[in-house]
């Protein structure tokens, strides 16, 4: 059958590996997130806590 290679080894092996690429891709996603501009919803105490954003975002606008 189709499974019999798959012993208690290997399956651990299948999961480790995908838990490492998911870890991998969150934190790629998470880094372009904080690296991102600071959306148009945000908060206001989030605009006034990274006023250079606001500038870099005013400057692209021009």
């Amino acid at each position: 059958m189709f499974i019999e290679f798959l012993s208690p080894e290997i399956f651990d092996a299948i999961i480790i590996i995908n838990i490492i690429v998911g870890l991998i891709i969150a934190g790629r996603r998470f880094r372009k997130d904080l690296s991102g501009p600071i959306p148009d919803d945000a908060a206001e105490w989030a605009r006034a806590a990274y006023p250079s954003m606001q500038a870099d975002a005013s400057r692209e606008d021009a």
